[in-house]
């Protein structure tokens, strides 16, 4: 299935300050609706500035493992490779908490100081409803950040009693399985609504025939008690939990253990008032469990750096909430107001001997506390039919709390922290304006914004990194952006496009310098600014013949050192062509990564740093599928056809592991057939 700019969303634009703030998800219209589509470039945006997406439906490449592996899939997004799992998603060539990840309305933060499990690391896309993605600080709902991803699970009430779902199996090249299950069960008064997962696969080998280490096992589920008395009322509790295992082909140590347990309660109440439309709240808590080793998912080989069995146990525990009002105050008028908090503690154990002395035996000691409370309006203005205004402001008081006494500079070397319970403050102002124009077929949009970041827990603390200044970070600059977005989408009988471009300017810029190969580090802020964009065709031929394509550029600079600004993602061009004969959907993509000069070696962010250039390269994917049943579906492919031997630009440097072939980055897996069922209750 995939999803189409159709005149009804057209018209929703339009009148969309009568409606919630939502995207109204409209299928294509298929010629035989039993067939669907592999998705293999990108959808389109729906809506100005927003890509929505429906995670459940097959895509190419091979069908993902975590909630990165997925976003690489939509223009503007690439994949920070690791392993075989729980890479980072950059978006227009930003990443970590420059992209704020909203999971199923909550905040999640991963707890591995080398960031073993980015946020992402802990969602399963099957499992979700809805993935939304808004380009640009075009929202002052959520954290200020470059862009928002937010995973939904939509509140679905059943009309009737029954049970509904879907359950879905993948098995791949490498000894890949994966069993993805949701099942929904209930009555008009309430449902009960289960998720669960279980993902492995071994090693996989790269173009070349070289094995990567990067073997990994995962499971996860969690349970929705919804009580809905009414058709605009749900009160729902939930409980997550999920463990796993994962080994890296880029550091010496692989992540043992990945233990999540989250628990929360969200209360809605729609029309209230002829003036108040909605009413949310909602509380969270969570916690993460993380332990990395030299041993448990690798053969120990003794180094002059860890000459001994060594672990690490880092925890973080995360509370937060949301109080959030719809208002419909006048005609073609609708505000949303409300208040947000996210507070979150890290702490750490480890041993550098693990035989002699156990991390299990030490204390976990706290290294760093965060405290964050905001209060956010956003409105949107409709002047007439085809006009309309959107605006918000944002305001975030933050609080950081420095608890490391020592700071452990290398293996061998700590030193005192000159920043030891120092407690910083802050108090930072994001927020938006857009105007959209409707036509008869399309719509443009253009809009300004300013997102003001609060550094984050791997920018002040971890990996014991210091500033120009101090052997401490913890005082550096937040990050201020200043960012223009404009756009043109629409539709026709066989045409659908988007265009989507940006221009920022970065006052602040968090920037990571190394100094030398053993020790962490410097943070620093610069000015920098960056641009480019996305755009997207599709071409229905006739009835058997389509054609796809999919363009994403960025390009930045480092203003203060008059140089290229580091972790720039290369020009990207996908191709997909489709043909339909009977159920059959066959499909094949050609995509086209343009060579990477523009780094700046030694300089980079928390998730990577430019080491050398890479090279272009082309790989070419195809896929088929049918309906079996009305209730099966078969989706299949092979991945890298070719069998290429290649390396994507912002990829982790290799690292020499015993057994394993060493290259300049972690390169990318070789042919890859795979097959995916889908079963729908």
């Amino acid at each position: 299935m995939r999803f189409v700019f159709s005149p009804l969303t057209l018209a929703l634009l339009a009148a969309g300050a009568h409606a919630q703030h939502t995207t109204d998800i409209t299928p294509t219209e298929n010629k035989d609706p039993a067939v669907e589509r592999i998705v293999v470039t990108s959808e389109h945006m729906l809506e100005p500035g927003q890509v929505v997406t429906d995670p459940k439906q097959p895509r190419q490449p091979l069908p993902a493992s975590d909630g990165a592996d997925y976003l690489k899939t939509i223009a503007g997004f690439n994949l920070i490779r690791k392993g075989g799992v729980s890479g980072d998603p950059v978006f227009r060539s930003m990443s970590a908490s420059r992209l704020t990840i909203v999971n199923d309305g909550t905040m999640l933060l991963g707890g591995c100081n080398s960031r073993m499990d980015p946020p992402t690391a802990y969602i399963n896309p099957h499992n979700y409803d809805v993935i939304r993605v808004i380009k640009g600080p075009q929202s002052v709902l959520n954290l200020p950040a470059t862009a928002t991803v937010q995973f939904e699970r939509q509140e679905q009430p059943m009309q009737q009693a029954g049970i509904e779902g879907d359950v879905s199996l993948v098995i791949a090249s490498f000894a890949r399985r994966e069993l993805s299950t949701d099942l929904q069960g209930g009555n008009q008064q309430g449902y009960v609504r289960f998720t669960g997962s279980y993902a492995e696969s071994d090693n996989y080998r790269d173009g070349k025939g070289n094995v990567v280490n990067s073997h990994y096992q995962r499971q996860g589920g969690s349970a929705e008690l919804a009580w809905t008395p009414t058709e605009n009322s749900v009160l729902a509790i939930t409980l997550a939990q999920s463990a796993g295992e994962a080994a890296y082909a880029d550091r010496s140590m692989d992540g043992s253990e990945f233990d999540r347990s989250q628990w929360g309660v969200r209360l809605r109440q729609d029309d209230i008032t002829p003036w108040l439309s909605r009413l949310e709240v909602n509380w969270y808590q969570s916690d993460i469990d993380h332990v990395m080793d030299n041993y448990s998912l690798r053969t120990f080989t003794p180094s002059m750096m860890l000459p001994n069995p060594a672990a690490m146990n880092p925890t973080r525990t995360t509370d937060g909430g949301r109080l959030q009002a719809t208002l419909t105050p006048a005609d073609g008028w609708q505000l949303r107001l409300g208040a947000d908090t996210n507070d979150n503690v890290h702490t750490n154990r480890m041993s550098m001997n693990q035989l002699m002395m156990p991390h299990q035996d030490k204390p976990h000691l706290s290294d760093g506390e965060f405290s964050q409370w905001g209060v956010f309006i956003e409105s949107d203005y409709q002047l007439n039919p085809a006009r309309s205004w959107h605006l918000g402001i944002r305001r975030d008081d933050w609080q950081a709390i420095d608890q490391r006494s020592m700071l452990m500079k290398t293996m061998t070397v700590s030193v005192m922290n000159p920043t030891f319970a120092d407690v910083r403050e802050d108090i930072l102002t994001s927020g938006f304006i857009r105007f959209e124009q409707q036509f008869a077929d399309s719509a443009m949009y253009a809009g300004w914004g300013r997102a003001a970041r609060f550094p984050d827990y791997w920018e002040l603390l971890g990996k014991a990194r210091g500033s120009q200044t101090s052997p401490s970070a913890f005082n550096i600059a937040p990050e201020i952006t200043h960012q223009w977005d404009m756009g043109w989408l629409g539709k026709t009988d066989s045409l659908q496009w988007d265009v989507s471009l940006f221009y920022a300017n970065y006052q602040d810029y968090v920037l990571l310098d190394q100094q030398s190969m053993m020790g962490p580090e410097t943070v620093r802020n610069i000015a920098a600014h960056t641009y480019g964009g996305e755009a997207s065709l599709s071409w229905q031929i006739d009835q058997a013949w389509r054609v796809q394509s999919a363009l994403s550029v960025s390009r930045g600079m480092n203003d203060t050192d008059r140089r290229d600004l580091a972790q720039q993602a290369p020009a990207e061009l996908r191709i997909d062509l489709g043909y339909t004969s009977g159920q059959w959907q066959w499909g094949g993509v050609w995509r086209l990564v343009r060579a990477q000069r523009h780094i700046a070696k030694g300089q980079g962010t928390i998730v990577g740093l430019d080491t050398t250039p890479t090279a272009g390269f082309g790989v070419v994917s195809v896929n088929a599928s049918r309906t079996v049943a009305s209730n099966w579906r078969l989706s299949l492919g092979i991945d890298n056809l070719l069998n290429k031997s290649y390396q994507e630009a912002l990829s982790r440097s290799a690292s020499l592991i015993p057994g394993f072939v060493s290259e300049d980055k972690v390169n990318e897996p070789g042919r890859t057939l795979w097959l995916k069922l889908d079963y729908s209750i």
